[in-house]
């Protein structure tokens, strides 16, 4: 039966077996390129009427590279590469067991009949217009620049074995199938000579092959003869002749059968993640053929790669992707002219006991960090030691952050490092377990430390000019760890009071303007280190500010709702943060994509 339409439109599916009958002759029919739409099963119906019309039983295997890579890298289902859709073929015609084996393509599927031909050892190959070489020198010095973008990217991106010259492969194979070759040779415009026959000619060398010539044909050769009439009586006499004298394809097969190149590897799966890397660089409007090298340089077998790039090229999913990236880039845009609007901010100032009224003009309300001095004159927590704190509160039971550094993923993953343990254990390892980022207090745990560190509180003071005071529940959060302690980069739902007691903090900060550039992975999360930032991964952020100051002890350090801010301690540790501000500082009832954006 023709195969079904939805086989058809599968980019998935890159072969179809239609084999009812026991003992009958097996066609295998490759597909021609394509470039605008989905591969077709190429002679699908042609060879379905040549088996009604002749009565004669007839088996076939309809193949398609969807790739458009002249199966060199492989078809979907079958195999990575020539040599691995050969033994997959080699299984099938072991298990059909047909009467005779015949190739059959035109264009693209030309080569391949032929390629396949010879490799299976098949009775006859007919093949309509095919290539000789897909050499891209060869192609310039003979002016046939039709297929050049699909040779250069062999070229880039060659399998284990490339097949590229078949005049070389049908010299080098001991038991050859006949051979036919047919072309169309009528003048192209722009072309001094015949292609086709010149490649044709270099085919001819190999005795097995015969060259059949239409002179009012062009390239589409299959089509003209369509349009003549004359195709059902071509396939006929060349596909189903008496097979009896001809040499069985199993005897053949195991003359020309060769072992799996030795430095053939295998590729990695793909894997959706890396679908969805490709469906948001397409729906952003990058270039399908920019991607395939990235693919390729992290293992990905390049066949696959440019199959998986066709088939989201074609999807019907991607037009309103493409829509709401558009509208998503308009909203970048007026990131974009409000960041060169804003006023320049070279460095973060320090202001001293900086009035209410000027710091929410000119801090608060225009989204700007500032240092703020002399606001801590009065804590008792300055008076801290970490030998004094382990000592008042040594029996206290405690929940920290334990084992970070074995999980890159520690800030997001936090619960999976809450520790609980006494607090003076907790603080031998800050004092004498040297720079570490293992082992931390943070705000993830301020829940479960608010009654066996409650006293911490009598050394802070609810700094009136700018904080309420009103609710002891949302007083702050602790901060305390060794000298080492990282919080990577990431962004608040509010703004943020970062208030120094003990110790030095090194904080790099970012315009929250700048989101679009800083490569927001999950939630408030940022893939980039801003310690470190990898330009190559992350090119982007060449573009982009980053301010940083060291905050001393008795510093007042204002982190603006939205802004990307990364924070390492250089010395032992002790924070605080506020956020119950006099000011509303209500910005997470709005916000929503708390997954991966």
């Amino acid at each position: 039966m023709k195969t079904s339409a939805l086989a058809a439109a599968n980019p998935d599916i890159g072969f179809v077996v239609d084999a009812p009958h026991a003992d009958a002759a097996l066609v295998i029919a490759f597909g021609f390129a394509s470039w605008d739409a989905l591969n077709a099963f190429d002679f699908d119906g042609r060879t379905l009427k040549l088996a009604e019309c002749t009565g004669v039983a007839l088996n076939r295997i309809l193949v398609r590279d969807t790739a458009n890579l002249w199966y060199q890298h492989g078809v979907s289902g079958l195999g990575r590469d020539a040599d691995e859709v050969a033994a997959a073929l080699r299984d099938w015609i072991a298990r059909l067991r047909p009467r005779s084996v015949s190739t059959l393509g035109q264009s693209m599927g030309g080569y391949a009949a032929i390629l396949f031909g010879a490799l299976l050892g098949a009775d006859r190959v007919l093949a309509f217009g095919p290539l000789s070489y897909l050499r891209s020198d060869w192609a310039r010095r003979d002016g046939d620049t039709r297929w050049l973008p699909a040779f250069d990217k062999l070229q880039r991106f060659p399998p284990a074995r490339l097949y590229d010259d078949l005049p070389a492969l049908l010299a080098a194979t001991p038991r050859l199938p006949a051979i036919r070759v047919v072309i169309g040779s009528a003048s192209a415009p722009g072309q001094a000579q015949n292609l086709d026959r010149l490649h044709a000619q270099r085919l001819a060398a190999s005795a097995a092959v015969s060259v059949q010539e239409f002179a009012q044909a062009p390239h589409a050769v299959v089509q003209w003869l369509i349009e003549q009439g004359r195709i059902d009586a071509l396939l006929r006499q060349w596909l189903l002749p008496d097979a009896s004298a001809l040499p069985s394809p199993a005897e053949n097969a195991a003359r020309n059968a060769g072992a799996p190149p030795d430095d053939a590897r295998a590729a990695p799966a793909f894997t959706d993640a890396w679908r969805s890397w490709i469906a948001e660089n397409l729906a952003l409007g990058v270039a399908a053929d920019t991607l395939l090298p990235t693919l390729v340089e992290h293992g990905l077998h390049v066949g696959e790669a440019q199959r998986e790039l066709d088939k989201a090229a074609r999807s019907p999913y991607l037009a309103p992707a493409r829509r709401l990236a558009q509208r998503v880039l308009k909203r970048e845009w007026v990131l974009e002219t409000q960041r060169k609007l804003r006023p320049p901010q070279p460095v973060i100032e320090r202001r001293h006991r900086l009035p209410r009224d000027m710091f929410l003009r000119e801090y608060y309300s225009a989204n700007r960090p500032v240092i703020i001095t002399g606001m801590m004159d009065d804590w008792p927590a300055r008076n801290w030691t970490p030998e004094d704190l382990a000592v008042r509160f040594c029996a206290q039971q405690v929940q920290v952050q334990a084992g970070r550094n074995a999980n890159a993923r520690y800030e997001i993953e936090g619960a999976q490092h809450r520790k609980t343990l006494r607090f003076g254990d907790f603080m031998q390892q800050v004092m004498h377990g040297g720079e570490s980022n293992d082992i931390y207090m943070t705000a993830n745990n301020v829940g479960a430390n608010a009654q066996a560190m409650a006293g911490l509180w009598d050394g802070i003071v609810q700094i009136p000019e700018y904080l309420d005071a009103s609710d002891p529940a949302n007083r702050g959060f602790f901060w305390i760890g060794p000298a080492g302690t990282i919080t990577p980069t990431h962004h608040d739902l509010t703004n943020n009071f970062m208030a120094q007691i003990l110790g030095r903090k090194r904080v790099r900060l970012v315009d929250s303007l700048q989101a679009a550039r800083i490569h927001n992975s999950l939630h408030v999360y940022s893939d980039v280190d801003l310690e470190a930032i990898d330009y190559a991964r992350f090119p982007a952020m060449r573009a982009v500010t980053v301010l940083e100051c060291d905050l001393a002890p008795g510093e007042l350090l204002f982190i603006p709702v939205g802004w990307w801010h990364h924070v390492r301690s250089l010395d032992i540790s002790v924070t605080v943060t506020f956020v119950n501000f006099v000011f509303d500082n209500d910005f997470s009832s709005m916000y929503t994509t708390y997954q991966a954006v």
